[in-house]
């Protein structure tokens, strides 16, 4: 029986990364049984994104199109592509990553075996410039990347969890749309709104209402990091806004009092050992407690 596979990938203004994430999925090893295609959604891109995917598309290794999504937000883009498909299964991948040769028979077989809703691959960081001494592996997970070292050295089952689950490497059973619903499109990074969280939030929707996601430590893409998101003040920004987006969407954290004067401790600690990544992340965790309390007064 044939398995129909769509490659989703949401674009804004990224003509100068997006041909190499298209040239990553163009090589990808398809299993014999599946009919996969690649979708490009053109998220009110401005840059000259339309020509470069659509002269790609000309001589793709696999059948591609581009639609436009003029509302801008990462929201509308996903839930764009899920509308434009009827394919059984749809995967995920951020513009300025590029997908290992194995990455979506690897996701697929693992999503097929153990009837998942949905997995999440690994995403490795693809540093732009060489990465400043502080900006260590327990900071990656602000970038949404992962320390692949610590992962392979632990259990198998101690990477499915929520925080290990990033968008830039998704795939979704149709079912699961269908059954938990899309992305909130009130969540969302867009122009100058912070509030970000919108996969994590579905991610929690699917647990909650009893789907299962899994850890696809094998289906691998590489994301891009560029200079700009190698600074601490982008980093604290990203925390204060997922910890808005985390109030808005309701979810549960410890976002408590005792979380800030655990962490504000920890981080003076850390300063005075002198471990920057550690002041740092603790300075993070506190940014996001701020943040969260933040979108709770907004909220009400």
């Amino acid at each position: 029986m044939t398995v129909k596979l769509t490659i989703a990938i949401p674009t804004h203004n990224r003509a100068a990364l997006v041909r190499d994430m298209l040239a990553s999925v163009s090589a990808l090893a398809i299993p014999a049984d599946v009919e996969a295609d690649c979708l490009v959604i053109d998220n009110a891109s401005t840059d000259n994104t339309a020509a470069v995917v659509d002269d790609f598309a000309r001589s793709a290794a696999l059948p591609m199109r581009r639609v436009l999504e003029p509302r801008p937000g990462s929201s509308f883009a996903r839930n764009r592509a899920v509308d434009e498909t009827t394919s059984d299964y749809i995967f995920f991948i951020d513009d300025d990553a590029v997908a290992e040769r194995d990455w979506a028979a690897d996701l697929l077989d693992d999503m097929r075996r153990r009837d998942l809703d949905a997995a999440c691959g690994m995403v490795l960081p693809r540093w732009s410039s060489t990465p400043p001494k502080w900006l260590g592996p327990s900071l990656w997970v602000k970038l949404a990347v992962h320390d692949s070292r610590a992962i392979e050295s632990a259990p198998v089952s101690s990477a499915e969890r929520l925080d290990n689950y990033f968008s830039a490497n998704v795939g979704f059973k149709r079912s699961a749309f269908e059954r938990f619903g899309k992305f909130r499109e009130d969540l969302g990074v867009v122009g100058g709104n912070p509030i970000s969280g919108e996969d994590t939030e579905l991610f929690a929707r699917i647990l909650a209402r009893g789907g299962t996601i899994g850890f696809v430590p094998s289906a691998i893409v590489n994301h891009m990091i560029p200079p700009e998101r190698m600074t601490r003040a982008y980093l604290r920004r990203k925390s204060f806004a997922f910890g808005m987006g985390t109030a808005f969407a309701g979810l549960q954290n410890h976002n408590r009092l005792d979380k800030l004067v655990r962490n504000g401790v920890r981080m003076a600690a850390a300063a005075v050992r002198g471990d920057s990544e550690r002041t740092l992340y603790h300075e993070l965790e506190c940014a996001n407690f701020f943040g969260y309390w933040r979108g709770r007064l907004i909220a009400r």
